[in-house]
């Protein structure tokens, strides 16, 4: 209690903005005020976690104060925006804001590694209420929160948080047309939203509520596998294997016993090593007929399951022996990417492979466990889906996962404005 008090008395009127959420150049583009628009969505302790000393809020942004009395009846749907390891929920926000339609709600919560107190977050806040906040990355693939109160919520927590809250807001009058919420993640945002989707009794369509609930994800530099095998070599080709590539035998990885961790959590469902950092997944630890139960539910929910790629994140520029196009889709002007191991440099530019979310960070990840998904972002979500084609089959479902391309490389606003995602989130 006393180092939650430290934390507490430690905030400042100078706190905003954190850094990851600095840049307002989107904000100030598109005429919006973020700050306006924040929200503390308060947060009970989850069913395995310990009590808290302190209230606890996960800070977001939403474009309708959501515990208003005031009904309004022309929002029918919603949208959560998971933003990437950049941690800038604001421009995902206010990206969102400047293109969603006038009946959709749109939400953008904050995984930051900055703790806020209310008073930080809210013009009105409780500066005794404490905001949730990772320290690592382990929000990415539904970690627990870190580090006080300790073990109080994770990041799947939060979104099943969020999901209910608006479904109350139906049920209470505020959103009285609402149908859907759908929870959109790019990047790393795929990832926390993908995997999310596979253990969420809301994203695996376990559990029915007053509105419905859909997963748009692109974009992840990784995906859950559900077995011990993976793509074969056959389909690792170490280049651009474009959009019609389709892998059609998945096996026993070659360097499995090398690659010792690529079948844990996050990349698959051995939870062996699974630590305690993740209470959201122990009961799934503990009984493995949960973890059947949600992959089947998981890949029979295609109607509510969708990807979307771009057809231009074929970048790698770390692996050894990987050939990149030699364009401006890999080496593109005005960018200085690192690390750049293996990219070389075309006409003097450098290799990157994460732009143009970044012109400077090469952040696709090379790992063995990643590599054996594809060798690029696109050829693994096409290996991935796949993969749950072939799995959906073995368990004699007759539906597959939709997906589709949008014409861009690694580019969230490209995703936000492609056609799919405006068929697949706002209609």
């Amino acid at each position: 209690l006393f180092l939650l008090l430290c934390a507490v008395g430690a905030a400042t009127t100078d706190w905003w903005p954190p850094e990851e959420l600095s840049d307002d150049t989107s904000c100030v583009e598109n005429g919006i005020e973020a700050v306006d628009y924040r929200y503390a969505l308060a947060m009970s302790p989850c069913g395995l976690c310990e009590e808290s000393d302190v209230e606890v809020f996960h800070p977001l942004f939403a474009s309708k104060y959501l515990d208003s009395e005031d009904p309004e009846e022309n929002i029918t749907l919603a949208t959560v925006f998971i933003h990437g390891l950049a941690g800038d929920a604001n421009t995902y926000f206010c990206d969102a804001m400047a293109s969603a339609p006038s009946n959709v709600l749109v939400v953008a919560p904050w995984f930051g590694d900055d703790q806020a107190s209310g008073a930080d977050w809210e013009e009105k806040g409780d500066s005794s209420t404490l905001s949730t906040y990772w320290n690592t990355q382990g929000w990415v693939s539904g970690g627990d929160a870190s580090p006080s109160p300790s073990r109080f919520t994770t990041s799947f927590d939060v979104l099943d948080t969020i999901i209910r809250k608006l479904a109350s807001a139906k049920a209470t009058g505020r959103f009285p047309n609402l149908e859907r919420v759908t929870v959109t993640g790019f990047s790393a945002g795929a990832q926390l939203a993908s995997r999310w989707s596979v253990f969420s009794a809301l994203g695996n369509g376990g559990e029915e509520l007053e509105i419905g609930v859909r997963t748009v994800v692109a974009d992840g530099s990784s995906y859950l596998y559900f077995d011990e095998t993976r793509p074969s070599s056959t389909c690792l080709d170490l280049f651009d294997t474009g959009v019609e590539h389709v892998c059609d035998e998945f096996s026993l990885p070659e360097d499995a016993d090398t690659c010792m961790g690529y079948n844990s959590w996050k990349f698959g469902v051995n939870f062996t090593d699974l630590g305690s950092s993740y209470m959201y997944l122990d009961p799934f630890a503990a009984d493995s007929t949960l973890v059947d139960e949600a992959i089947t539910l998981y890949l029979n929910n295609s109607d509510n399951i969708k990807f979307i790629f771009g057809n231009e994140d074929v970048c790698n520029c770390n692996t050894e022996g990987y050939t990149n196009t030699n364009s401006e889709v890999c080496y593109p002007s005005g960018t200085s990417c690192s690390p750049n191991d293996f990219g070389g440099e075309l006409d003097g530019i450098q290799c990157c492979d994460t732009y143009p979310d970044t012109g400077s960070s090469n952040a696709l990840a090379t790992g063995c466990e990643s590599m054996m998904q594809g060798t690029n972002r696109l050829q693994r979500g096409l290996n991935y889906m796949s993969y749950t084609k072939a799995m959906q089959a073995k368990l004699n479902l007759e539906s597959s996962f939709e997906f589709g391309f949008f014409d861009g490389g690694h580019s969230d606003q490209d995703f936000f404005a492609s056609e799919l995602f405006q068929k697949w989130v706002y209609s």
